[in-house]
């Protein structure tokens, strides 16, 4: 049997875990790679930060903005999680989408 070939399928177990909400579910994710030893990645640090996106066209596009415009002054981004939604009404429409959401990022080593 192929080592190599089980990592990568443990991998891809523990990646495509998710949560209710579509987000990592980070103890199976965790739980998916111990059981294959050669599949432990290295140890990370996540750093959080809490973002707020917004958009006059969907939810969905107020996330996107929010992580794209993060991503061209952060490195190393990993996941993000949807912490509240909210929005402006003008006359009896929405005019506006509002999202929070935590991004979290690994931290690079230190030498």
């Amino acid at each position: 049997m192929n080592p190599t070939k089980g990592s990568e399928s443990a991998v891809a177990q523990a990646m495509a875990a998710t949560g209710r909400d579509g987000a990592v579910d980070f103890v199976t994710h965790r739980e998916a790679l111990n059981q294959d030893p050669e599949a432990q990645p290295e140890h990370h640090i996540y750093r959080v930060i809490e973002l707020v996106g917004t958009s006059k066209d969907s939810i969905e596009d107020a996330v996107n903005t929010a992580v794209v415009r993060a991503n061209k002054t952060l490195r190393n981004l990993r996941w993000f999680e949807v912490t509240k939604t909210s929005g402006h009404i003008e006359n009896g429409e929405i005019r506006h989408f509002q999202v929070t959401l935590k991004v979290g990022f690994t931290m690079e080593e230190v030498d």
